[in-house]
């Protein structure tokens, strides 16, 4: 889920592709950089220790994840409170949506394409 705002659902829209990257716990507080700045603004890989790479398709990836996805994008939909069944899960987008200044979350949705795990 992202936020309507983000650099990166412009990007994935623009590109119709994506990488989920997961990592050790020791890179906890370069990914956490991620989240906290946009990279319209700053060149976050300047403050990272991570290494940026490509997959053979030509998507961001880093040397240090030990588990890449890559994906086609297949669709995008705004979030709805009433998505959620619980009274707790339709207060937290609501709250969510506020607290980001109404950027709406949306769903993004992938087609896997490729799959590669650090051994």
């Amino acid at each position: 889920m992202l936020l309507s705002n983000r650099y990166t659902l412009e990007l994935m829209h623009e590109n119709q592709t994506y990488t989920m990257t997961y990592f050790d716990e020791e890179y906890k507080e370069d990914i956490m950089l991620f989240g906290t700045k946009s990279g319209r603004d700053t060149n976050k890989m300047k403050e990272s220790k991570l290494t940026p790479v490509q997959t053979p398709s030509g998507n961001p990836a880093y040397k240090e994840a030990k588990l890449i996805i890559e994906c086609k994008l297949s669709g995008v939909t705004t979030v709805s409170p009433n998505d959620f069944s619980t009274e707790e899960e339709r207060k937290f987008i609501a709250n969510a949506e506020v607290e980001s200044g109404n950027a709406h979350h949306k769903y993004v949705f992938g087609i896997i394409t490729n799959v590669w795990v650090k051994k």
